[in-house]
């Protein structure tokens, strides 16, 4: 089954909230998720353990010790295994790359973000020359505004292209992002008169998740493996 890394050299990228997305959106189509929580906050090993998440998503805990038996573990009961690190180049980041399928490096639009998201890319393509073998990548956009696009956002977008990282899509600041963690639970379960905007973040989640899908299969996985 596909192991899905969620990757970055900074925290406060939006790795977990893209990890939740794609959880809940690939939960909703019928398959088992399990949540690798490799960052010291353990803030998904938290959201699992409250709230009304699905049946279908379950979460443990790993460090660079043990995440490879969680991998391992993961692979044989789980349709689906996204593992999230710590937002620091640590020894769990290069670990979760070596063990992934396919790794998203979710970036905000800023100078910063792009520089970090560059050097994620750098790493997964180090390490996929020390495993002899394609690790399939791509950069998420997170957090992005939904006004008009900004000069910044499309130099932003020239220097990724100038990098030949591809694009897997983009998440855009929208509250029911957020509420994902105030109310741990998926956008299905969310309280749609509270949280506005529940409609379009779900549309934006099945896009995102058929993207990393194709990824994966154009990485060389499977069909049913890259939808499950």
């Amino acid at each position: 089954m596909p192991v899905i890394a969620l990757a970055s050299c900074k925290g406060g990228c939006g790795k977990s909230t893209a990890a939740l997305v794609l959880a809940g959106a690939y939960a909703a189509d019928g398959y088992t998720v399990h949540i690798i929580d490799a960052d010291r906050s353990a803030r998904l090993f938290n959201w699992a353990g409250f709230g009304a998440k699905p049946a279908a998503i379950t979460a443990t805990c790993a460090d660079e010790k043990t995440l490879r038996q969680e991998v391992e573990s993961a692979r044989q009961t789980s349709d689906v295994v996204l593992i999230d690190v710590e937002g620091s180049a640590n020894a769990s980041v290069a670990f979760a790359i070596g063990y992934a399928d396919a790794v998203i490096v979710p970036a905000n639009p800023s100078a910063p973000d792009v520089e970090d998201a560059i050097s994620t890319v750098k790493l997964v393509r180090d390490m996929a020359g020390v495993a002899r073998r394609a690790i399939p990548h791509a950069l998420l956009w997170s957090r992005v505004p939904s006004a008009i696009r900004s000069r910044e956002m499309d130099a932003l977008e020239i220097q990724v292209g100038e990098g030949g990282i591809p694009v897997v899509g983009r998440l855009h600041e929208r509250t029911a992002y957020k509420s994902l963690f105030s109310y741990a639970t998926t956008l299905d379960h969310l309280p749609q008169a509270d949280v506005p905007g529940v409609e379009k973040a779900k549309l934006e989640a099945a896009r995102l998740a058929a993207a990393v899908g194709e990824l994966l299969r154009v990485g060389g996985a499977s069909a049913g493996e890259a939808a499950a």
